[in-house]
């Protein structure tokens, strides 16, 4: 049987019987150590680089690695945000067809949780996402889930609960929360629990009820993982560190040869003189190899690593004049594509993600948001000249596709409404005065130079 894009942390229950959950969750908690996914785990450390380390140590023997310390410069980071360009610009969400300004204002973090969400999603194939209402500061809060399990009633595709690992207390005893949707008459449920089965209540919900009614958990998932980037990165992290193990012993290591038990015991320096007995010899020995052949081999590593993941990699010695924009836009035309296909998937999760923010405000009484929502992901723009960006600013202008606020706001995305009125009210001037001037200059002109035409 295929698995195509399915979570390894899959649990199947036969009906929607509180019995029968509870057993789930228990079997859950005590197979979840097991269930655990290696290969992410280690590409969560690569991410956030942390423990590197332990991942490197293992392929070394502690004589070699006390000679130098583990290379440790992880590339995943960098691929995860080349590749990922969905979020690169804050996307425009709109409730009712306009910008919500109170709404952005309750979405704490949003745009930045978003973009690291899609990142992981896209490294490790799947990652869950949490909305939460913080009472204390009003603000919706989000919390990034690599890895959760889900439930499924036999026979659905679309899971009926979810359950995650939280930090404990007692580090000997696992806990874990967990979430299940109402559905058919049956009340969601929510508590926390242990690996041993306990259930144990979140705050003042001494029923152990969901409040909510759905599960605040919503998720982004590929048809796979991208855990070569992962392993290529430990590759080149090994390779590197051999490479300074070669730099280190190129000094040479000290051989004598004809030497009998106890005469080996001399003190190495320029200002020592060795007296060798007939026969012997000593020399340094270094080892053999290239270190330019050993660098090119861990460029083609990556390079080969970029390549399926429909990136490039400009090394820095590559030398040359910058690329325009255009020629830009063709080098990463792969890419650029496969973003098209990435759009669909995530406003999947924005609509998924924006109901469970509407009903989490609504249970709280903030805001009751509108039903209709949808998102306006920026468009990826590459470097023009100075003159090439005036043109296409004129041009715009000209066709009324952008208007003189836009354009100010182009130059200054940081000017506030008040700035912005007053720098119209000029213009607006400024028009005016054109209108008797003999010298007239246009509206783009103006705004970008800041000046009225002098009349002759």
């Amino acid at each position: 049987m295929f698995n195509f894009g399915k979570s390894v942390n899959k649990i199947l229950i036969p009906d929607l019987s509180e019995q029968a959950v509870l057993k789930s969750v228990v079997d859950a908690g005590q197979n979840y150590l097991a269930q655990q996914n290696y290969d992410m785990m280690e590409s969560l450390d690569f991410y956030y680089n942390q423990n590197l380390d332990k991942h490197i140590e293992q392929w070394f023997a502690s004589e070699s690695l006390s000679q130098v310390p583990p290379f440790l410069g992880t590339c995943v980071p960098r691929f995860a945000k080349a590749r990922m360009m969905i979020y690169r610009d804050s996307a425009k969400r709109l409730l009712g067809g306009e910008v919500n300004d109170d709404y952005n204002k309750l979405a704490y973090r949003l745009n930045s949780k978003v973009r690291e969400l899609s990142e992981l999603a896209w490294l490790l194939g799947c990652c869950h996402f949490k909305s939460h209402y913080n009472e204390r500061k009003n603000r919706l809060e989000y919390e990034i889930l690599p890895n959760v399990q889900e439930y499924y009633v036999t026979g659905e595709t679309e899971p009926f609960a979810y359950s995650y690992e939280i930090e404990s207390v007692d580090p000997t005893r696992k806990r874990f929360v967990f979430w299940s949707e109402e559905r058919d008459g049956v009340e969601g449920m929510h508590f926390e629990y242990d690996e041993k089965g306990s259930r144990y209540t979140i705050g003042n919900n001494s029923e152990m009820i969901n409040p909510y009614g759905i599960a605040p958990i919503s998720k982004v998932m590929f048809n796979r993982a991208s855990y070569d980037v992962t392993r290529v990165s430990m590759h080149i992290m090994i390779a590197m560190t051999e490479i300074a193990l070669s730099v280190r012993f190129r000094l040479g290591q000290p051989v004598f040869t004809g030497l009998e038990d106890g005469q080996s015991k001399l003190s190495a320096g320029i200002d020592n003189a060795y007296i060798l007995p007939e026969g012997a010899s000593f020399n340094y020995v270094s080892p053999s190899g290239s270190l330019v052949e050993m660098i090119e081999a861990v460029k083609s590593m990556a390079n080969q690593v970029a390549e399926n993941n429909q990136l490039r990699i400009r090394w820095g010695e590559s030398g040359g004049n910058a690329p325009s924009g255009e020629a830009l836009r063709i080098m990463e035309i792969e890419n650029l594509e496969t973003r098209k296909s990435d759009i669909p998937v995530f406003r999947e999760f924005e609509q998924q993600r924006y109901e469970i923010d509407r009903r989490i405000l609504e249970v709280h009484n903030v805001v009751n948001l509108p039903e209709e929502y949808s998102v306006d992901f920026g468009e990826i723009s590459f470097p023009l000249s100075p003159k090439e960006e005036r043109e296409m600013l004129s041009w715009k202008l000209e066709n009324n596709i952008i208007s003189q606020k836009d354009l100010l706001l182009f130059y200054n995305s940081d000017m506030t409404d008040e700035e912005l009125e007053m720098k119209l009210s000029g213009i607006m001037e400024e028009n005016q005065t054109v209108a008797n001037s003999q010298q007239p200059q246009s509206s783009f002109q103006r705004i970008l130079n800041g000046t009225s035409p002098t009349s002759s």
